[in-house]
């Protein structure tokens, strides 16, 4: 019975095999290693001066390609594809090739340009935080903040003023435990992501419920949300004040010396030259007081006041005084909007090293999970959230009690994954910045099930993307190619080269057998379409 089953098994590989050499014949035979048809159009149609439409043409190519994969033979018989080196790099680029495909690039556009809209408005707020307790922490930890946010929220709600309710119960708060604060200017990507999402969400006057983030719960007020005016460039001339405890007298002294200098760039003199020769800033001094672009938020108010003032490029301010002493600006440049094309990269980098992870690669894991066939049962994950409600996912005693738990928690390609494998998984991988058990919990889960489905894809790479077979192969041949070349031609003298090129190719022609297959190369034109 066994031989034959084995040999039905043959006898369908066999089928299989000749149904793809079918579909994809054997253009040629190089040192006993055949070359499918598809390999060579691959490389073909990346070489604009090869037409495999016209005879001459064709038979050229069939030449240098039968020269280029000569060399690749040569290669491979020295060994140089078992070097550590040419493996090393062949690994990285196959891994880079990976991430190429292990990606969903219309879902990833999709965030950043959420997160590129809120840079056109910038939101001012009013913040009161109710802590948590440090470390750790499960849901009942939370109740006690819990109930102090919600009794802060019908104050303001029954008509107490925000800030009124916010400077009493901070300073009441002996222990810390709760912060208020005015935050004039905030920007994405600068706060917790549900936070941020809750405050880009708001109209002007609106209250929030408590928003639970890692930190506690937290009351918003938004106070508005105006334009985004860009960013400025300027560069300045600083008189500064030696130090913190100065007499009226002495800071007048100062600024009749920052007035002199402001007369000299009113009259025309350059203001570069006056910057490296006055200014106290001794780093942009040098450079003629020229600062980088700022946003709102980012210089001490009166100087952001004064640059933001400044309507037309060369325009000057009279001196403006900060704690560092008097300031002389010229605006040099004013950016309105930043297009979503300068911002790209810096976006993408910022998102996928934080927490909006999931929302930049969202599309790709939903992708991934329906292409496999996902399935979440919610009940066994209730069941360790119940767990987790009494132990963190770090705790022994989580771990312990989970592993007992064996009900099915997803499934994926007919394939059930239980939940002390996910236990396990946390306890081989706790990566969350996340305090609070259920919120860490998800974050691992989520990152549990990317995980599967991405080596499930990886698995299925070369059978459902033959673009990247061919890639990983004609980079493969690539690096054979550049390292028996070098030791073969490149590595000798200039005037030597065309010699000895022209005998390797004899030598080769002589050393390693081809055979073409004609009847394949003269219907070259039915395979191109």
């Amino acid at each position: 019975m066994k031989k034959i089953v084995m040999l039905c098994v043959s006898v369908m590989l066999m089928t299989a095999l000749n149904a793809k050499e079918k579909e994809d014949p054997i253009i040629m035979t190089v040192s006993g290693k055949k070359v499918p048809l598809s390999e060579f159009l691959f490389i073909a149609k990346k070489d604009n001066s090869v037409d495999l439409t016209d005879k001459k043409s064709a038979e050229n190519y069939v030449d240098l390609f039968t020269i280029y994969k000569l060399k690749v033979a040569d290669a491979e018989a020295l060994l140089i594809h078992k070097a550590p080196k040419f493996e090393k790099e062949l690994d990285s680029y196959k891994r880079q090739l990976q991430e190429s495909y292990l990606s969903d690039k219309s879902g990833e556009d999709s965030a950043m340009h959420v997160v590129y809209e809120r840079t056109k408005y910038i939101p001012g707020f009013k913040h009161l935080l109710f802590l948590f307790p440090g470390g750790e922490i499960v849901p009942k930890d939370t109740i006690a903040a819990y109930e102090k946010a919600i009794d802060a929220y019908n104050r303001i709600k029954n008509g107490e003023p925000f800030e009124a309710v916010g400077d009493s119960l901070a300073k009441e708060a002996k222990d810390g435990g709760i912060i208020y604060a005015n935050v004039d200017y905030v920007f994405p990507l600068q706060m917790l992501r549900v936070l941020e999402d809750k405050v880009f969400s708001m109209e002007p006057g609106e209250l929030s419920l408590p928003v639970r983030t890692m930190k506690g719960f937290n009351l918003l007020k938004l106070e508005r949300k105006i334009p985004n005016p860009g960013s400025v460039k300027v560069a300045h001339i600083l008189t500064s004040f030696p130090s913190t405890n100065l007499t009226d007298e002495e800071i007048g002294q100062l600024q009749t010396q920052s007035d002199l200098i402001y007369q000299k760039a009113l009259s025309g003199e350059d203001f570069g030259e006056l910057a490296k020769q006055y200014s106290d800033d001794t780093i942009t001094g040098k450079q003629g007081g020229v600062l980088p672009y700022f946003s709102l938020g980012e210089m001490v108010e009166p100087f952001e006041k004064a640059a933001y003032a400044l309507k037309n490029k060369g325009d000057l301010s009279a001196p403006v005084k900060t704690r560092f002493g008097f300031h002389i600006l010229k605006l040099l440049d004013k950016k309105t909007e930043v297009s979503f094309e300068e911002v790209e990269s810096r976006l993408y980098e910022s998102m996928r090293r934080s927490e909006r992870n999931f929302d930049l690669f969202h599309g790709y894991d939903e992708k991934m999970k329906a292409r496999h066939g996902y399935v979440f049962y919610p009940e066994a994950y209730a069941e360790l959230q119940r767990l987790a409600d009494e132990h963190f996912p770090t705790d022994t005693s989580f771990f312990y009690k989970g592993m007992e738990m064996q009900k099915p928690l997803i499934r994926l390609k007919s394939i059930d994954f239980l939940q002390n494998e996910f236990v396990a998984y946390i306890s081989r991988r706790p990566t969350s910045a996340k305090t609070l058990s259920i919120d860490f919990m998800q974050e691992i889960f989520d990152l549990f099930v990317r995980e599967i489905v991405t080596e499930m894809e990886r698995e299925v790479l070369e059978r459902d993307y033959p673009e990247y077979t061919m890639l990983v192969k004609e980079y493969y041949d690539g690096i054979l190619l550049f390292e028996v070349s070098n030791k073969r031609v490149w590595s000798k003298p200039a005037e030597e080269q065309e010699r000895l090129e022209a005998e390797w190719v004899k030598e080769l022609k002589e050393k390693y057998p081809v055979t073409v297959n004609r009847k394949v190369l003269k219907n070259l034109k039915k395979y191109l379409n």
